[in-house]
């Protein structure tokens, strides 16, 4: 019953509209009161699934790709190579440096070695010039050397025959083996000197120091011993005019 109501309000507004579309104007009557409102009617049946849509469409082609965009101008290049070609030049510029503080410190080392060279070279010069002398004062026969300053000079075996050592300073001279025969020697200084094994026969030792002096195996035969002073410090005069007892 309460479904009827709706249905029948419905058709009365619809016979009202159909009668004034065919029927001629009249007075417009003056208006009802204003029905119920109906109340909301059922849900209606829910219709059948469609059957299923048509394939789509392919997709439209893809555009052409844009052109590239035209390369930097050549001059951005250079300036990058020169900026390449700066910064290697820099790198040897150090590498340069380094190699000449190198060389200085390889300078002051060959100064280094160049003294000791010289040094060396001063010291040979010195020993060639003892071997000349020496050469040289082997052969002194009848030399005059008198006050000559002999001091700790290398005469070994040199030929000193009837040479004049007269006022010599032969002072701790090494003399060994020398030939001294008829050699004047007299005032002759020498205390400390090395005559062992010297041949001093026929010298003359008067008034000559001999303190301290070896005479070791010398040949004294005919030796001059006047005042002489002997290796013991002793006097030639108070040893019986001799010091072959006092060496």
């Amino acid at each position: 019953m309460n479904q009827l109501k709706p249905m029948i309000i419905v058709l009365l507004m619809l016979t009202s509209v159909l009668a004034g579309c065919t029927g001629t104007d009249g007075a417009e009557g003056i208006p009802g009161p204003q029905g119920e409102t109906g109340e909301q009617g059922p849900p209606g049946i829910q219709g059948e699934t469609g059957s299923a849509g048509a394939d789509g469409q392919n997709g439209a082609d893809g555009m052409d790709g844009q052109d590239g965009a035209d390369g930097q101008d050549g001059m951005d290049v250079n300036e990058s190579r020169i900026a390449q070609l700066e910064a290697e030049l820099a790198s040897k510029d150090a590498t340069i440096a380094i190699l000449l503080g190198n060389i200085s410190d390889m300078e002051e080392e060959l100064e280094a070695v160049d003294n000791v060279i010289e040094m060396y070279y001063t010291m040979f010069v010195q020993i060639q010039n003892d071997i000349n002398w020496q050469n040289q004062t082997r052969d002194l026969y009848n030399a005059d050397l008198s006050g000559a300053d002999l001091t700790m000079a290398y005469l070994n075996g040199a030929d000193l025959t009837d040479a004049n050592l007269r006022y010599a300073d032969l002072r701790y001279a090494d003399l060994r083996y020398a030939d001294l025969i008829g050699a004047d020697l007299s005032n002759a200084d020498l205390s400390g000197a090395d005559l062992s094994n010297a041949d001093l026969r026929y010298a003359d030792l008067s008034d000559a120091d001999l303190t301290d002096a070896d005479l070791t195996g010398a040949n004294l035969s005919f030796v001059n011993w006047y005042d002489t002073t002997c290796p013991d410090g002793t006097n030639s005069d108070d040893n019986g005019d001799t010091c072959g007892n006092n060496l």
